[in-house]
C-alpha cells in the first residue's frame, strides 16, 4: 500500500463490518418500547399513587422485559469496546505507516521527544485541545493492554486530560469517570474513546482519516 488512500480501500470492508456489529447490539435497546407513564394532577396524592400502581401493573410484563434487555446491554459493554479497539487499531496503523508530522504539540513536548514515533499521531482536529491523533493513540494503547496498569506517559495524559474538564458554565473542574482509569467498573475504553471522536459510522471515521494525513 501506497498511501492512506489505498490503506483505506483495502481496510474499508472489515471496518464496515466492526461498525455493523457494533450496532447489532444496539438493537437490544429496541425492542420493547419503554412504556411511559402520564398523570394530570399532584404527584404527591392518593390518586397518583393509585394511577401508578395500575399503570405499573398493566405494564408489568413490559416493565420486565425490558429491564432484562437493558442488563443485557450493560453486560456487553466490554464485547462492544473490544469491536471499537479494534476500529481505533485499523486507524492506529493507518496514522503509523503514513503520517509523516514532525510537530510535537505543546502540551507533551515535554513526553515526546522529536526522535519519538510518537509525534507521528500529533496530528488532526483538536477535542478538549488534544489532537485526535494522540485520542487515538491513547485509545488504542489502551485497549490492547487493558491488563496493564503501566500505560505508556503519553497514553496516561490523554486519559488525564479527558477526565479532568472544565465547564465555562459552572467555572469548575469536573472529573469524568468515563475516562478515569482507576475506575474499577471499566476495563477498555475504546467506546468511550470513540464516542468523543464522533465515530459511528465508517464515513465519519474515514472522513478523519483522510484530514488527519491530508487526503482530502
Amino acid at each position: 500500500m501506497n498511501d492512506i488512500n489505498e490503506y483505506l480501500k483495502s481496510t474499508k470492508s472489515a471496518v464496515i463490518k466492526l461498525f455493523e456489529a457494533y450496532y447489532s447490539y444496539w438493537e437490544l435497546m429496541e425492542e420493547p418500547k419503554r412504556p411511559v407513564f402520564t398523570f394530570c394532577g399532584d404527584i404527591d396524592t392518593e390518586d397518583y399513587r393509585l394511577a401508578f400502581n395500575e399503570w405499573e401493573k398493566e405494564n408489568r410484563d413490559i416493565l420486565d422485559a425490558r429491564i432484562k434487555r437493558d442488563n443485557e446491554f450493560a453486560f456487553e459493554f466490554f464485547s462492544r469496546s473490544t469491536l471499537m479497539g479494534t476500529v481505533l487499531q485499523y486507524a492506529f496503523w493507518g496514522i503509523d505507516k503514513f503520517s509523516k508530522n514532525e510537530t510535537v504539540h505543546e502540551d507533551f513536548k515535554d513526553l515526546i521527544k522529536t526522535n519519538s514515533k510518537v509525534k507521528k499521531f500529533c496530528i488532526g482536529r483538536l477535542y478538549e485541545e488534544i489532537p485526535i491523533g494522540l485520542i487515538i493513540y491513547a485509545g488504542r494503547n489502551q485497549a490492547v493492554h487493558f491488563d496493564d496498569s503501566d500505560l505508556h506517559p503519553v497514553s496516561r495524559r490523554v486519559f488525564e486530560k479527558l477526565t479532568n474538564w472544565y465547564s465555562p458554565t459552572f467555572k469548575k473542574w469536573y472529573r469524568s469517570d468515563y475516562f478515569d482509569l482507576d475506575n474499577s467498573n471499566v476495563l477498555n475504553y475504546a467506546e468511550n474513546v470513540t464516542y468523543v471522536l464522533d465515530w459511528r459510522n465508517y464515513e465519519s471515521y474515514e472522513t478523519d482519516i483522510k484530514q488527519m494525513l491530508n487526503a482530502i
